[in-house]
């Protein structure tokens, strides 16, 4: 079990509030009530268990939950790395905060160019704070999600992104299962093999670091690599299966239900699950 944990991302959800309402967010399809995970709940799961990363994001805004900086700061005494994505709208009345935490990383998500627009302000005031501070953490990332409307507008958005200061870029591929609106498509296989070869070159040239997506395969990348507690304490293999429960941390120590029949048959059925079966992610 050391083995394992030492390979696991622990996933956790801070709430399920949020103050966007992105076009390609599966909180359209979501029914879930505004929950905010606590501290207690929090460092119980990190107590009981050993990790070494921690991801701090989910179906809502984590900068809205008013212990996050809490939480951050306690898994980082702990010497465990932490990493944010947020949105970004918060990230001005936080940077005090961002930074007295001990955050490692910290991922601003976008997915179109008006969107990267109306929080580039603050992007700007993060990495200035950075070099004021003379601070290398927290290193800092624009998070990118890819599918046909976004297609045409990503070199100007890593272009803007170079600009501002960040350290590194992360594409990674839309999640469309449920359809959320018909308008909302993925890029083809051929679109991809030619977007990332030129986000190669062009991040090459401004001096970026590049993340890409590895070729989703069933278990995936994912599955095999994290685990996801969401804002209630609810376990699931898959931050894209927020409602699909295998366990209960108030209840169940987190390693025996990575270590339960139901979590194994999971993962040997994900081809035949109606949302891994068409899951490009």
């Amino acid at each position: 079990m050391l083995r394992l944990f030492r390979y696991l991302v622990l996933q956790f959800e801070p709430t399920t509030a949020c103050n966007m309402d992105c076009e390609i967010c599966m909180r359209h399809h979501l029914k879930r009530p505004v929950t905010f995970l606590s501290f207690d709940s929090f460092k119980t799961v990190l107590d009981s268990n050993r990790f070494t990363f921690v991801s701090l994001h989910g179906w809502g805004e984590p900068l809205l939950n008013s212990e996050l900086f809490k939480m951050i700061n306690y898994a980082g005494s702990r010497g465990i790395i932490t990493e944010l994505t947020t949105n970004g709208t918060l990230i001005r009345e936080n940077i005090d905060q961002i930074f007295e935490s001990g955050l490692s990383e910290i991922a601003i998500g976008v997915y179109n160019r008006d969107v990267f627009l109306k929080i580039l302000p603050q992007v700007k005031k993060l990495i200035r704070a950075k070099r004021d501070r003379g601070s290398v953490r927290p290193k800092t990332y624009l998070d990118i999600t890819v599918y046909q409307k976004s297609l045409g507008q990503i070199p100007d958005l890593v272009c803007l992104a170079s600009k501002t200061g960040v350290d590194a870029i992360i594409l990674h591929r839309l999640f469309n299962v449920y359809g959320i609106d018909a308008h909302i498509q993925y890029i083809s296989n051929k679109e991809e093999h030619t977007l990332f070869a030129e986000m190669h070159r062009l991040t090459n040239e401004l001096g970026l670091e590049l993340h890409l997506p590895p070729r989703h395969s069933r278990p995936c990348y994912v599955v095999k690599h994290s685990v996801f507690v969401n804002a209630e304490g609810k376990v699931t293999p898959c931050c894209f299966l927020p409602e699909f429960y295998i366990g209960n941390t108030s209840n169940l120590p987190l390693h025996k239900i990575i270590r339960s029949r139901q979590y194994n048959t999971f993962i040997k059925g994900m081809k035949k699950n109606p949302v891994c079966s068409k899951c490009r992610w």
